[in-house]
């Protein structure tokens, strides 16, 4: 703020005001005012007053639209790699997709108060998905991550004035579902003895595997000290991340323990102990080529390609055919989610199993 006076050539003198107001909590909302022409210092100050009244007012209509949408994503992920953010802790290459994620898709919100985003701006987003090309997955992946960053910058009160992020209830259709390939028991056991006779490297990978349910991040990650032959128990609790080269937690966030069959404990006990590590570390899991390498065996011996992580659904389904009760395999297979392990029980085809024998119609 700042009053001026000039003289003018004829020795007349006049007076300027000038008014600069800054919201403090949102440094990017900025108003200013000049004023030219006052007679005297008594009117410049005056209207100096009025002015600050006129541009605070302002400030604070315009704080109470809330940040805008970069802020919003700014500030949700520097929270989320605090040690305050209790709930649940994000890998940081998964916070730097999110955040690319936004910047990229939601581009024409980024200066724009949160609050004053629309329906109509959310339907554009994601219809804009489709029609670059993108798979209706992604166009999934893309809304729940608006919905999860927009109702968390609700619930921080830093998005006012609404209850809903703009693509909360946007319908988005998914391809129907259909069942996915899975190998049952005795593919599983051709698939093993095929890689055994043939002395595949990744045996031991693909056996430990489907006799743990282990992640793939977690097969990578597990150590000799993780591993107690005599109690016949292995902990889970660490997982490799390819992009970032670390390990981590699991991707629960928590450790579990897995019990050791006696099969497993066999092929353990044939492993070298020489590494720190359970497993070989083949150049392709390195690489992060574990999907491709099973698919191309799966090929040559005449079994339906798979993915790696079919594997843990493997493990899973088959202990539940097997009468292993639900909701042990869902703590041997750390899930938290009952949703997703309802999908395997679904697989599995339990829930069906005999009610149909109570018919009698014949």
């Amino acid at each position: 703020m700042a009053i001026n006076e000039w003289t003018g050539p004829k020795g007349e003198k006049s007076f300027s005001v000038y008014v600069n107001l800054r919201s403090r909590p949102m440094p990017h909302l900025r108003f200013q005012k000049r004023v030219t022409g006052l007679k005297t210092m008594a009117e410049a100050q005056r209207t100096e007053k009025a002015l600050v009244k006129e541009l605070t007012m302002k400030v604070a209509q315009s704080e109470g639209h809330g940040f805008t949408w970069r802020m919003v994503v700014d500030k949700w992920a520097t929270f989320v790699d605090s040690p305050y953010f209790m709930d649940r802790r994000y890998n940081p290459a998964t916070v730097s997709d999110y955040v690319s994620m936004m910047h990229t898709w939601t581009k024409e919100w980024l200066d724009k108060p949160a609050a004053e985003i629309t329906r109509g701006d959310g339907r554009e987003v994601l219809d804009r998905v489709l029609a670059q090309g993108r798979t209706k997955a992604f166009q999934k992946r893309l809304k729940n991550t608006i919905n999860m960053i927009f109702n968390w910058g609700i619930e921080s009160k830093i998005i006012r004035g609404i209850t809903h992020s703009p693509v909360f209830g946007l319908k988005i259709f998914l391809r129907e579902d259909r069942k996915p390939e899975i190998l049952k028991l005795d593919e599983i056991r051709h698939l093993l003895k095929e890689a055994s006779e043939r002395q595949h490297p990744w045996y031991s990978v693909w056996t430990v595997a489907l006799l743990t349910g282990m992640r793939n991040g977690e097969l990578f990650a597990l150590r000799w000290s993780d591993v107690d032959i005599d109690k016949s128990l292995i902990t889970v609790q660490s997982s490799y991340n390819k992009r970032t080269k670390e390990f981590k937690s699991t991707k629960a966030g928590y450790w579990r323990t897995v019990p050791i069959s006696s099969e497993l404990s066999l092929l353990l006990q044939n492993l070298k102990r020489s590494d720190e590590f359970v497993l070989p570390r083949l150049e392709a899991w390195i690489q992060g080529q574990q999907a491709k390498v099973l698919k191309e065996f799966c090929r040559m011996i005449g079994l339906v390609e798979i993915k790696f992580h079919t594997l843990r659904a493997c493990f899973a389904t088959l202990l539940i055919s097997d009468g292993v009760e639900p909701i042990k395999v869902m703590k041997v297979c750390g899930w938290q989610d009952l949703k997703t392990m309802a999908r395997y029980v679904r697989l599995a085809g339990i829930e069906e199993s005999g009610v149909t024998e109570k018919l009698r119609l014949l």
